[in-house]
């Protein structure tokens, strides 16, 4: 079978996007750190998972909560069952007038 130069062109374009995608996918790993408490045992895990949210988990493995990095300076918090908790940083503090400037 030969091959015209527009499908040599177009499995050269799979082949590059599906290497990127296996690029970026191998960055945006998770990782996790256990958590102790002060008498040195497991008392959950925190898991960075490489893309803005952070999960928290209790020692059983269980979702206590999590934070979200909006990009844009401000971090927002929400609690096991999934509902908004809060929120911190300057973007918020600037547009609520919290620090009284």
């Amino acid at each position: 079978m030969k091959w015209t130069i527009g499908q040599l062109i177009m499995v050269a374009t799979v082949a590059c996007v599906a290497a990127l995608a296996v690029v970026y996918a191998a960055r945006a790993q998770s990782h996790q750190t256990p958590v102790y408490d002060a008498s040195g045992r497991y008392n959950g895990s925190v898991i960075n998972n490489g893309n803005g949210t952070t999960t928290y988990t209790d020692r059983n493995g269980h979702f206590t909560g999590s934070a979200i990095d909006n990009r844009n300076g401000t971090t927002s918090f929400f609690n096991r069952n999934g509902s908004f908790s809060g929120s911190a940083g300057s973007s918020i503090d600037r547009q609520f007038n919290l620090n009284g400037k």
